[in-house]
């Protein structure tokens, strides 16, 4: 007989409500059988993978982990000891559902006419956890409670009114750009170039470019609309790294097709975070193949060297904005980071003054 035939009550689910993410590889997908309805994030990227969330039980609840089933596909019930209806609840209607992407695109949570029914956050599916789920009990076997006081209640809630803004008279784009615009112009100089680096795609973002008599420097504007994702899982206080602009100063004497060239390997930069799922931070190396210089191919973010400006960017809402500025490393200096960490390229890039900013200079290895 079939695993799904009418004789052994398990029908095959259904999907009944999908969303993808405004800024990861990532699609929500909320799933529904007669037994029991689960929320799943599946990511494009293999790093990713796929997330899972149980909701609810939709009949009565079994005494056990259901493993034979789970072994041939079939999403599991939750068992009795962690359910607060271990009765069954009625099963889901999609009229009811939104599912709401938090604010970093790699975490989302589902709501029932407006009430949390789980959320599965960034560190889902890392090391038994699964996510968050309203109608469970406890630590269990594929959701933990989301109490009262669970910090994703708060989130959730950012996320909501996040959203919202953007249908509002002036759009949080609209608001942050020009205060960064007017602080880039006192900083460096009133600037006559400015390039929109968001490709046409949500949400808005920019970059500033001054042609000085000395210096180049461009600077990215709203980035840090967004908070990057991950950072949560790697720093106590992720509100001091996740939301960055980044910048670059180098010598004059660049042609238009070099400055053109330069201002797209920062935009290409600026979606990293996003695309792939990660973040990016002080002493954290990117490529950079330019046509300016075969030599330096990479470059490492930081704000750590005396010469580099000390940037207090204007924020977004409450949150803390991160400056990171793209130094320019040869392969050797790239490896020797890559093998031992940034500090010591760093170190002695320190030494050599204004030439940080010179495609000419020599290697520090």
């Amino acid at each position: 007989m079939g695993l799904f035939s009418r004789n052994n009550k398990i029908e095959k689910p259904k999907v009944i409500l999908e969303l993808r993410s405004p800024s990861c590889p990532i699609t929500a997908i909320v799933e529904q059988d007669n037994r029991t309805a689960y929320f799943y994030l599946f990511g494009d990227n293999e790093d990713f993978g796929v997330k899972s969330c149980w909701i609810r039980n939709l009949s009565k609840a079994p005494e056990e982990i259901e493993v034979k089933l789970m072994e041939k596909g079939v999403p599991p019930m939750l068992p009795n000891e962690f359910c607060k209806f271990p009765d069954g609840q009625e099963s889901l209607n999609e009229k009811n559902l939104e599912i709401v992407w938090l604010e970093e695109g790699d975490g989302a949570a589902l709501l029932e006419n407006g009430d949390i029914l789980c959320v599965i956050p960034s560190w889902g599916g890392e090391e038994g956890f699964f996510g968050y789920a309203r109608d469970c009990n406890g630590q269990g076997n594929f959701a933990w409670e989301l109490t009262e006081d669970n910090e994703m209640r708060k989130r959730v809630n950012n996320a909501v009114s996040f959203i919202k803004e953007w249908n509002e008279e002036v759009n949080p784009f609209q608001s942050l750009q020009p205060k960064i615009l007017h602080y880039y112009d006192d900083i460096f100089g009133e600037s006559e170039k400015y390039y929109a680096i968001d490709n046409s795609e949500w949400p808005p973002k920019g970059l500033y470019v001054y042609e000085g008599q000395e210096k180049i420097v461009f600077a990215t504007v709203a980035v840090s609309l967004r908070p990057q994702p991950k950072v949560e899982m790697y720093y106590e206080d992720p509100g001091k790294v996740n939301r960055i602009e980044i910048g670059l100063i180098l010598k004059s004497g660049l042609t238009n097709d070099e400055i053109n060239n330069v201002a797209s390997l920062i935009s290409g930069i600026t979606t990293i975070p996003w695309d792939y799922i990660t973040f990016l931070a002080e002493g954290h190396t990117v490529e950079f193949q330019n046509i300016v210089s075969n030599k330096f191919k990479y470059a490492v973010l930081t704000n750590k060297l005396k010469l580099l400006p000390q940037m207090n960017v204007p924020a977004f809402g409450d949150s803390k904005t991160n400056f990171l500025w793209i130094v320019p490393v040869s392969d050797n200096e790239w490896t020797v980071m890559k093998e031992s960490g940034s500090k010591f390229i760093l170190d002695k890039l320190d030494t050599i003054g204004e030439e940080i900013f010179s495609f000419e200079r020599q290697e520090v290895v």
